[in-house]
């Protein structure tokens, strides 16, 4: 008898160990405190989408000086942090000086907010608090809920498109902020100038030229909604000079496309019938038709739930080169840090 249950512990042990893969020992938010300037979102291995949450904005400096913890942000997210401003699409791992942040998205409901708020005071603007327990981080796969909003948040990537899943709370129609102003460093004077276009009522697309690392750089987007949009609108937060006084753009609605140096849009859907809103964001340094192409090739037809655990064979596949021997902490350490030497570089081209 004892022997027979000897057997079946050990039978149960080997099956244990045969089900665990390469990529369940992979722990993204390693890394995240401190000076460790890595980001616990969704990407592929080498892609250029990197969607991740980030949890504060850095001016390039205040009153002429730099920011003392703006080197902290390098990768636009930080483990003790206790609100998320939203997500972007590019980020830098492991870097010594902080950039990209391109294309941020952030759900809401309620009252439309488009300026990101304070972290200590979060209900000045459209960032959320959220909780580490409900945190769910993987390769290729990220969930976080937003408490402010009721709102759960999944993540997944493909090389060049990010994917987004939110689900609103019942009864509740909400929102989705797109802030073209915002970047992880600089946020006040990165972008040199934005375009937004609205093609139909699932469809936008448009770009934004910014000055960072990249003396020049063009981000051109595509974005595709699940459901119609019922209302959108936009403001401009540059100022202008109008009869010799200098004031803000207000709040514009139902515009066929817009452009500027400082946009931010919402746009609102009938999320009280159905709760469930996926967002794909593909990015082409080409082109406008490059990012429709990439969002056709990478994840049109595709569901959430496919492409995210598309994502995580393909990781599944890199790590799988190497086996090691160790326990589940060394395992960890191992499987976490050659994950991290597959993020960058990244793909570039369509």
């Amino acid at each position: 008898m004892k022997k027979r249950a000897l057997m079946m512990a050990m039978a149960a042990a080997t099956l244990s160990a045969i089900a665990q893969q390469p990529v369940d020992y992979v722990n993204p938010i390693i890394g995240t405190n401190g000076m460790g300037h890595t980001f616990p979102g969704a990407c592929t291995p080498f892609g250029w989408v990197q969607l991740s949450p980030d949890t504060d904005t850095i001016p390039h400096n205040v009153n002429g000086a730099y920011q003392k913890n703006a080197y902290e942000y390098c990768a636009g997210y930080q483990y003790r942090d206790k609100t998320i401003v939203g997500f972007s699409h590019t980020h830098l791992s492991g870097t010594g000086h902080s950039d990209l942040g391109d294309i941020l998205l952030m759900p809401a409901v309620g009252d439309v907010k488009l300026n990101p708020g304070r972290a200590d005071y979060p209900e000045e603007g459209y960032r959320s608090r959220f909780d580490h327990a409900t945190e769910k981080a993987t390769p290729g796969y990220y969930e976080v809920m937003l408490d402010d909003y009721g709102i759960k948040a999944q993540l997944t990537a493909t090389q060049r498109t990010g994917v987004h899943k939110y689900t609103f709370p019942k009864g509740t129609d909400g929102h989705l902020i797109l802030d073209l102003v915002y970047g992880i460093y600089n946020y006040d004077g990165k972008v040199l100038w934005a375009n937004l276009r609205v093609e139909n009522d699932t469809l936008l697309t448009g770009y934004r030229i910014t000055n960072g690392w990249a003396r020049t750089n063009y981000t051109y987007f595509a974005i595709s909604l699940s459901q119609p949009i019922k209302e959108y609108g936009y403001k401009d937060k540059e100022k202008v000079l109008y009869n010799g006084f200098w004031r803000r753009f207000k709040l514009e609605k139902n515009f066929p496309e817009i452009t500027g140096r400082k946009i931010a849009a919402y746009f609102h859907f009938d999320t009280a019938q159905n709760p469930e809103l996926v967002v794909k964001v593909a990015l082409s340094a080409v082109s406008t038709e490059g990012a429709l192409k990439n969002l056709r090739v990478e994840a049109s037809g595709k569901s959430f739930e496919q492409l995210a655990e598309a994502a995580r064979t393909d990781w599944n596949s890199e790590l799988d080169h190497f086996e090691i021997e160790g326990t589940r902490d060394q395992k960890a350490m191992f499987y976490t840090s050659l994950y991290h030497t597959m993020i960058n570089p990244s793909v570039y081209m369509d």
